[in-house]
């Protein structure tokens, strides 16, 4: 009876462990990606997201390559979202938080959305905000194609 309880307390903890491990590996395990723009001036050029930097290079937005935090991670529903804040903006930049939303995952497309502030991207539904012509509340958005597909 001890031999056979002491089994299953050994199994259970393993069991947890290994669920904890391969939640902590998808969590820990860096977004990566090239994404290119597909509609207008505002929207070409790319997105360039690696382990350490992300780059948003754009006919309007100039935003080299800079480190970054996530700030959100959905990975759990049909459409992956993930929202970036970079640590270093550059001056022709402007742009603080860029979120990237899975829209299409059959031709590989995303919606890129970036905000002036952690301000503007908290505040993005609230009425006022979304339709602001002030500049510190005003959004880039772009329909992107995961260009490593």
């Amino acid at each position: 009876m001890r031999l056979r309880t002491f089994r299953l307390a050994v199994w259970a903890a393993a069991t947890l462990f290994l669920s904890a491990a391969s939640a902590l590996s998808v969590e820990d395990t860096p977004f990566t990606g090239n994404f290119g723009g597909s509609s207008g001036r505002v929207c070409s050029g790319g997105i360039h997201i690696r382990a350490k930097t992300l780059e948003w290079i754009s006919t309007y937005r100039i935003c080299k390559s800079s480190s970054y935090d996530v700030v959100e991670r959905d990975a759990s529903g049909q459409y992956p979202r993930i929202v970036f804040r970079i640590k270093n903006r550059s001056r022709q930049c402007g742009l603080e938080i860029f979120e990237l939303a899975q829209a299409d995952a059959h031709i590989g497309q995303w919606e890129a959305t970036a905000y002036p502030s952690m301000e503007a991207y908290l505040k993005r539904d609230q009425p006022g905000w979304v339709d602001s012509q002030a500049p510190e509340r005003q959004a880039l958005s772009c329909m992107m194609f995961d260009m490593n597909r």
